[in-house]
């Protein structure tokens, strides 16, 4: 009787091993898949990677394009703005100069005139315009 509670624990003892062991290797085939699914991921990833590191980076973002288009077109209406008031201004000067010059030469003896003093103003900032010019 104590051999055959003996055999009957032995083949118990076997029994739980062995269902310990299937369960083991279960979880150690699940993790084995685990970590081939996050290899091939890794790869994948990696490959995704390259090819975007590949790809041209001269895609412009189109507000970026806008942006610079805006800027140089804003320059050259500057420059077409500033051009022409300085054309303006050389044109006034041109026409004005003769007359200004001769009330800064004779234009003491014209004191008692009604418009001596307007005269004085207006050369006064016919010279500073006279300045801006280049």
């Amino acid at each position: 009787m104590i051999e055959f509670v003996a055999f009957s624990l032995v083949v118990f003892l076997f029994f739980m091993l062995l269902v310990r062991y299937v369960r083991l290797s279960l979880k150690l085939t699940a993790t084995t898949l685990e970590l081939i699914r996050a290899h091939v991921d890794k790869n994948l990833i990696a490959d995704k990677l390259s090819e975007l590191a590949q790809e041209p980076k001269d895609k412009a973002d189109p507000a970026a394009e806008a942006f610079l288009k805006f800027i140089s077109d804003s320059r050259d209406w500057a420059y077409q703005y500033i051009d022409e008031v300085q054309g303006s201004l050389d044109k006034f000067i041109t026409d004005v100069e003769p007359e200004i010059l001769y009330f800064d030469t004779y234009g003491d003896l014209m004191s008692a005139e009604p418009n001596y003093n307007s005269m004085k103003k207006i050369s006064a900032s016919v010279k500073e315009l006279k300045k801006l010019l280049p």
